[in-house]
């Protein structure tokens, strides 16, 4: 009897401890107070991969068109990968569906309904917790800490995650706030520019010209910079005649809503992809040579998480590089 009292008192004594290790680490998330939502998700999602020591903490918000992932952190501090990391085949639907509860799942493995689960199969997620974000009764996003062993999530652990929830739903209103004036004025400068400046479109082909550039590149990094989006670019030249425009249209036309080709003068052409990295270019520089023969391509990517290209929100560097690729191209003959 006294052996079971004993490790009744010894296991209180490690649950209490453990619940005051999280509320220090909780003070020290909230002090001091920072202006800035983005830092709060930063050291948030660090605090949560620390405490539970897991594999990584993630912010989903949910838009229009589905789910985005906007912030994460990692157990080695590397970037997670965005063209492997789906929420939609993650336990985020679940998560939203199930609201205000929090999922919990200690091991998926030991689950035969789970098993079968994407997350479990393609992402190796074998423990997780996930909580909704809210604005009033409205789910705007995802918290979620995920792991690829199974976890004895305590009551406290899974406390802590819904406090921290709490915390990043008041932040991510802010944010959302934020950015929807950003935009808004974006669109009004865009709009303005345009009535205003005959310039924006090259005479010769009709397509938007470098002046219209700068101006999309100033509405559109702001996000791509802050949710570590790659901007791929792909630079060709060719002499504009009747055929070469009618190619450049089609081109034009057949791109996705977002992506910009663009006239930089001088026979030069940039076709810009946001989200699209080198090997997804590839498919843009086939059609090209398609279109036009044996022109010369150049490719290269504008990446938010190198340091240089993070502050480079003119994308010189990566025109740069594209050119030189291109030239390379063209002393190979193409």
């Amino acid at each position: 009897m006294n052996i079971l009292r004993k490790a009744a008192v010894r296991t209180a004594i490690l649950s209490r401890t453990r619940r005051d290790f999280h509320m220090d680490a909780l003070r020290e998330l909230v002090e001091p107070v920072s202006a800035d939502p983005t830092e709060l998700f930063e050291k948030g999602l660090r605090l949560l991969v620390k405490q539970l020591e897991t594999d990584r903490a993630v912010i989903v918000r949910i838009t229009d068109l589905g789910y985005e992932t906007l912030w994460w952190a990692t157990k080695d501090g590397s970037d997670l990968d965005l063209s492997t990391f789906d929420p939609n085949k993650n336990f985020c639907p679940q998560v939203v569906e199930h609201a205000p509860r929090t999922l919990v799942i200690r091991d998926a493995k030991q689950d035969n309904e789970l098993q079968t689960h994407t997350a479990f199969q393609d992402m190796s997620v074998r423990s997780y917790i996930g909580v909704p974000l809210r604005r009033g009764d409205q789910v705007i996003g995802v918290l979620s800490v995920q792991g690829s062993r199974p976890k004895k999530f305590s009551r406290n652990d899974i406390i802590l995650v819904s406090m921290v929830a709490n915390l990043m739903s008041s932040a991510m209103e802010i944010e959302l706030l934020k950015q929807e004036l950003h935009m808004t004025r974006e669109a009004l400068d865009l709009t303005m520019s345009v009535v205003e400046d005959s310039a924006l479109e090259a005479a010769t082909t009709r397509l938007p010209s470098r002046r219209y550039m700068d101006i999309w590149l100033k509405a559109y990094l702001f996000m791509a910079r802050r949710r570590s989006e790659p901007l791929a670019l792909v630079m060709w030249q060719v002499r504009p005649g009747r055929e070469a425009r009618k190619a450049l249209r089609e081109i034009s036309d057949q791109a996705r809503g977002e992506d910009l080709l663009v006239d930089l003068g001088k026979d030069i052409y940039l076709l810009l992809l946001p989200r699209t990295r080198a090997e997804g270019a590839q498919f843009l520089v086939n059609r090209v040579l398609t279109k036009f023969g044996q022109v010369p391509v150049g490719v290269a990517v504008w990446d938010p998480t190198d340091t240089e290209d993070r502050e480079d929100l003119a994308i010189r560097g990566a025109i740069r590089r594209a050119q030189e690729s291109m030239r390379e191209a063209l002393s190979q003959g193409a």
